[in-house]
């Protein structure tokens, strides 16, 4: 019996053993558990010098009083084209625009400020000039109802140094009538068909043709004359 009991025990032992080997070289670390990880690489941009960064802009400071004020009067309007203008002395966004239901002088004046802060925001542009026109028809007749142009960076035409010039606005005071609308738009519609053989328009001929047209004097044929009031406003920030 003791023999037996003693093979018994010596299995034991030799079983724990085994047990305590397998557990102890499963859990050891490798080797290769110690190697240090690579170096992560990593792409660092170059930081531009204090002197060639762009200032940056406060959109609020081209934001005045009398401004805000206007851009209270906007109309809804329908915008005729944008494109950026390269040969303004700096890069800056043309928008044209027209509006059938400004008829004052803040109106046209308050549409084309909206439009213009509108798209300097939109299109992150430093400078947004905006024409009202009459109409489509006489876009760049010179017949413009505002002329607007925004310098979120109040560097003015300049562009190189702060002045402080945010603004230059202009409109006309008295809206053109629907009767002198229509004349200018036929007289450029077929202002062609009247030239002459040297090249000049045979005027009196083209306003009677207007008259006939319009049912009205050939004295009432007249072109509009635009003249517009420049817009005056201090650089103090909106309430």
């Amino acid at each position: 019996m003791q023999d037996k009991r003693a093979v018994q025990v010596a299995v034991i032992i030799v079983v724990t053993l085994v047990i305590v080997l397998v557990l102890y070289f499963t859990s050891t670390p490798s080797k290769d558990n110690f190697r240090p990880a690579p170096p992560k690489t990593s792409v660092t941009a170059e930081v531009p010098a204090i002197e060639s960064r762009p200032p940056a802009v406060d959109i609020n400071r081209s934001w005045p009083t009398p401004i805000a004020a206007l851009a209270r009067r906007a109309m809804s309007y329908e915008v005729l084209s944008s494109k950026i203008d390269t040969e303004a002395g700096r890069p800056q966004l043309r928008v044209v625009i027209t509006s059938t239901y400004a008829n004052s002088y803040e109106q046209y004046l308050g549409t084309a400020i909206k439009v213009a802060r509108t798209m300097a925001i939109n299109r992150d542009a430093t400078v947004v000039h905006v024409i009202l026109e009459p109409n489509k028809d006489l876009t760049g007749k010179g017949y413009q109802l505002a002329d607007v142009v925004l310098y979120t960076d109040g560097k003015g035409d300049d562009g190189k140094s702060f002045n402080g010039v945010y603004w230059q606005a202009s409109a006309v005071q008295v809206p053109y009538s629907p009767q002198q609308l229509q004349v200018a738009s036929l007289w450029f519609q077929h202002l062609h068909e009247y030239q002459t053989a040297n090249g000049k328009v045979d005027e009196a001929a083209l306003t009677r043709y207007i008259a006939a047209q319009l049912h009205i004097p050939e004295l009432a044929v007249q072109l509009p004359q635009p003249k517009r009031i420049p817009l005056k406003a201090d650089n103090q920030l909106a309430d």
